[in-house]
């Protein structure tokens, strides 16, 4: 969740302004009104207008390896 986060937030960073951001939002067939956001901001990169232009799915069509699909386990070696 944190590196899609933080991709977000870089393809905030290379639009540069909310113009661009409200163009790919119609492009992907939204209408209306978009509110202006700053584009260099952790917090907006999570906000439900990025999340509509950059959603989860287009993680898995660029091939983003998801670390939440992987199992983990801890093991804890003790010496006697």
């Amino acid at each position: 969740k944190w590196i899609r986060r933080r991709l977000r937030m870089k393809q905030m960073k290379e639009w540069k302004s909310y113009k661009s951001l409200h163009k790919t939002l119609r492009k992907m067939g939204y209408k209306g009104t978009f509110k202006k956001i700053s584009m260099t901001r952790w917090r907006n990169s999570l906000s439900p207008l990025v999340c509509m232009a950059l959603p989860n799915k287009w993680f898995d069509e660029i091939k983003l390896f998801d670390m939440s699909k992987v199992e983990t386990a801890v093991l804890h070696y003790y010496k006697e």
